[in-house]
């Protein structure tokens, strides 16, 4: 799905229900969720801000009385996010412009935006900009050193081009080889993300990786429709063992390089 200002609701509620209603979308939420929310404290106490909180699906995990706030490029993600959560203040921004005074919030995560800006290091300055001094800031980001980054250049550059017109004429639209949706998509590798993080004045005390099971694969590739009909046991207990080896194993060298996404945790200096 691309992500635009014009989001549709209908395309708000799409993207919300793919996370649940399959047994891939259901893997690569959880897989997303759980190092991100292991790294953030949830209490009463701390000021949240979700840098791109889309549907809300992070947030829903804040305490009873937690203070948060939603920042999306999208109207129509923030308005579903509000009807779900029933709480929390939510603002239409960008990363490179948060329009909030400094040192506003305790926490700050963001989940898969960073990729799609221009000027990374401008959009983490921010992010350190609004985190109080000994806040932590938690970004997750596709990783560059990946089989997944490697399909998402080749479907960006003029070879994809040559190697889309055969399933073209076998697929039509459905083509896995299709132009990549998305103008500007550009993922990190863990030392450049920790770089950004300490350019932006935030120390990094957490690095780990996430989501072992490739579940884009199973998306673009159909793999996963497919072994939904017919081998669906199959395809949970694969997601299970995934999951499990990456709670083992997200932080340890040299897995936490090498998954489909990374997870980085600084906190503001003085």
């Amino acid at each position: 799905m691309v992500w635009t200002k014009n989001v549709s609701r209908e395309t708000a509620s799409e993207y919300r229900d793919s996370l649940t209603e399959s047994l891939v979308g259901q893997y690569s939420d959880y897989s997303e969720q759980y190092p991100v929310v292991n790294s953030i404290a949830l209490d009463r106490s701390s000021f949240l801000l979700d840098a791109g909180c889309g549907t809300g699906r992070f947030l829903a995990h804040t305490a009873p009385g937690q203070r948060f706030v939603g920042v999306d490029l999208s109207l129509e993600m923030l308005k579903a996010a509000k009807r779900d959560l029933g709480r929390g203040y939510f603002v239409v921004g960008e990363l490179e412009h948060l329009p909030f005074e400094d040192q506003k919030f305790d926490q700050i995560i963001s989940v898969r935006v960073l990729q799609h800006v221009a000027n990374q290091a401008k959009a983490l300055n921010e992010l350190s900009r609004v985190c109080q001094a000994g806040g932590s800031v938690v970004v997750l980001c596709l990783n560059s050193w990946t089989l997944h980054c490697v399909y998402k250049n080749i479907r960006m550059s003029r070879l994809g081009k040559v190697i889309d017109l055969p399933f073209q004429l076998l697929l039509g639209n459905r083509s896995m080889f299709s132009r990549w949706p998305y103008p500007y998509d550009s993922y990190c590798s863990m030392p450049e993300l920790c770089h950004l993080f300490e350019q932006a004045g935030l120390m990094v005390e957490e690095r780990k990786g996430g989501t072992l099971g490739a579940p884009w694969f199973f998306s673009y590739f159909y793999v996963g429709r497919i072994m939904e009909r017919i081998a669906p046991i199959l395809l949970r207990v694969f997601f299970r063992i995934c999951f499990s080896v990456e709670k083992r194993l997200a932080a340890v060298f040299p897995f936490k390089y090498l998954m489909d996404k990374i997870i980085v945790r600084g906190i503001r200096q003085q």
